[in-house]
């Protein structure tokens, strides 16, 4: 295989085209947005991009005519209802399948987007047989989930195991073999495209649930007026049997709260109610909600009104060390705060444009943690309190009670008081 077509040129595809183009790939990147186009085009967002192996486009049936091997990369979020939107997918796999040459020579076509399982059978299979292409001799269809941790630099993209599943034997062991060449890591083949989409989802759920355990385990121990961090860092003393998570003020990105919706939606549709996985999503979704309520509950304690009161937002990312914002626990924060007209102050210095302050030292009447930057580790407490800070709502349990106290600042976590 020598060139390689990518649909979708956000984070995922990024990556995706900077490896390939760094294991002497030619690639073509297709994207729908001409300003993302542009910028990879430049170089801005593709390592590399503005190499001479190295094209982007809007237009991806000619992408696709000359191309070895495909791959998708395209959002796959959910609606208004937590209905799964299939619609990128069913653009590209219109476009492939007009767009291929009349004689294919056995292109691959690898999804790494986030699908429910049947969603390759449903989706793409019948658009390529009803343009006329054979599964597993004009076209190889194999789905290969994504797995990226954005600001990880312990695990880059060409170093974690990936799942690969196909339609067909010899679909696998191109899929396999691609991705031998474009990785430094191992391959593990499963039987079906369902297997792969349906390991995917299992992942992001397992983090999903014991996040959520671990919040309803902090809310409860904080009825009892017991330190959950405490009792969280007991157990995990135990060598085996269990594994420390932490309680926080909310989940985000593209994967945990969203991909669990997928096996619900699936298994709805059969019949089946998943009631775990929606329980710990209500839990999850809820944590926003929380903080901001013990943000104007601890107000209202210390004498201020809440739609009288300042409050500082720290972080807008969902996790530390990144720039990302989708679905940061911030905005259910925010919303929440707006709905007692409090007003409201963001910094965050992955995100300095959307900062409303340049310094974490603010005079306001409460500081939010969101996102546990390195940064916001090691702020001083003291100078917090000096400038004119009475409350610390720690929706990370970053910083110590005792320490917090001691600088003169009313101190609030999660699941500790």
């Amino acid at each position: 295989m020598r060139r390689l077509a990518i649909f979708g040129l956000g984070y995922v595809g990024r990556e995706v085209a900077s490896l390939a183009l760094e294991r002497e790939f030619d690639v073509v990147g297709i994207d729908t947005d001409p300003a993302v186009v542009e910028s990879a085009r430049e170089g801005e967002t593709v390592r590399d991009g503005s190499s001479d192996r190295f094209e982007a486009t809007t237009d991806g049936g000619s992408a696709v005519e000359d191309a070895d091997g495909i791959v998708v990369t395209v959002p796959t979020p959910l609606d208004s209802s937590y209905s799964v939107d299939l619609s990128a997918i069913e653009g590209v796999a219109d476009v492939i399948a007009t767009g291929l040459s009349p004689d294919p020579r056995g292109t691959l076509v690898v999804l790494e987007s986030t699908i429910p399982p049947g969603t390759v059978a449903d989706i793409v299979v019948p658009r390529l047989q009803a343009a006329g292409y054979e599964i597993g001799d004009d076209v190889f269809l194999a789905h290969v989930p994504e797995r990226i941790d954005p600001g990880n630099d312990e695990w880059l993209l060409a170093e974690i195991p990936r799942v690969a599943g196909a339609r067909t034997d010899r679909g696998l062991e191109r899929a396999v073999s691609f991705y031998d060449r474009l990785l430094d890591a191992d391959i593990h083949p499963v039987s079906s495209t369902e297997v792969a989409a349906a390991s995917k989802i299992i992942e992001n759920a397992y983090r999903d649930i014991n996040i959520a355990f671990v919040n309803e385990v902090a809310l409860t121990l904080d009825e009892l007026q017991i330190d959950a961090s405490e009792a969280l860092d007991a157990a995990d003393t135990k060598p085996f049997g269990f594994t420390r998570f932490s309680p926080g003020a909310g989940v985000g990105g593209h994967c945990i709260p969203i991909d669990p919706y997928f096996l619900i939606e699936r298994a709805a549709s059969n019949g089946h109610n998943s009631r775990f996985l929606k329980a710990a999503r209500e839990v999850n979704d809820r944590m926003p909600a929380y903080i901001a309520e013990r943000t104007v509950d601890t107000l209202v304690r210390g004498g201020t009104l809440p739609q009288e009161a300042t409050v500082l937002l720290l972080g807008k990312a969902f996790k530390p060390n990144v720039s990302d914002t989708r679905n940061s626990p911030y905005f259910g924060i925010r919303t929440k705060l707006e709905s007692y007209h409090t007003s409201i102050e963001t910094y965050d210095p992955t995100l300095p444009d959307e900062s409303t302050v340049d310094s974490p030292y603010q005079e306001v009447d409460a500081v939010v943690l969101v996102t546990d930057h390195d940064e916001f580790r090691t702020l001083d407490l003291r100078r917090m309190s000096d400038s004119g800070v009475d409350i610390l709502i720690d929706g990370r349990n970053v910083f110590s009670p005792e320490k917090a106290r001691s600088a003169g600042l009313t101190y609030v976590g999660v699941g500790r008081s």
